[in-house]
């Protein structure tokens, strides 16, 4: 992202938070189609993944003025934002699961999902989905793994650390320099 773009985004979460719809709605087109790809990627449900996204975007419209610049960047932000939102249905899908299965209750649930997207949006996601798995690939296997566990199965660091039985301060450092990698490979998508 250029300089240029960069004070133009960070303008966009300033006038969100002063309530400009405007620009709310163009922060949601820039960015909504990547959020999609990572909740999709999460919920591995589109409904799930499509109702996250909304929820993700109410917060980031009711607590715009908490964005701080100085902290990270726009995206990082809203990532952080959409990413616990689907961490939160994931788990409270897993807890339903167990409690539905502990009644001994069955449901199936099916619900068709119409995809309105237009053929540009199809190909701008796949394109930043191409090059999401790209940069993961180039990661080290132990950095890839770190982060894919975190981001798309919801572990904490702890609970990755046991579960692949090495020490909290390593999969600190594997993830922070798997991160580091990801934003260098991806800054033309920022």
């Amino acid at each position: 992202m250029t300089m240029n773009q960069t004070e133009q985004s960070t303008g966009l979460l300033t006038a969100v938070a002063r309530g400009d719809a405007d620009a709310f709605e163009a922060l949601y087109d820039r960015y909504s189609s990547m959020l999609y790809a990572l909740l999709l990627r999460i919920l591995g449900n589109a409904e799930d993944a499509q109702e996250v996204l909304q929820e993700a975007f109410v917060k980031v419209w009711t607590n715009a003025q908490m964005f701080d610049e100085q902290r990270g960047s726009e995206i990082a932000w809203l990532i952080s934002i959409a990413r616990s939102r689907g961490i939160d249905r994931l788990r409270s899908r897993k807890i339903r699961n167990e409690r539905e299965n502990d009644a001994g209750r069955e449901v199936s649930i099916h619900v068709g999902f119409t995809d309105k997207s237009t053929g540009a949006d199809h190909a701008i996601r796949s394109e930043e989905g191409t090059a999401v798995r790209g940069a993961l690939a180039a990661l080290p296997d132990a950095q890839r793994v770190a982060l894919e566990l975190a981001y798309f199965e919801g572990f904490s660091q702890s609970e990755i650390a046991e579960r692949l039985g090495e020490p909290l301060g390593t999969i600190k450092t594997r993830m922070q320099l798997g991160m580091k990698k990801l934003r260098e490979s991806l800054r033309a998508f920022q």
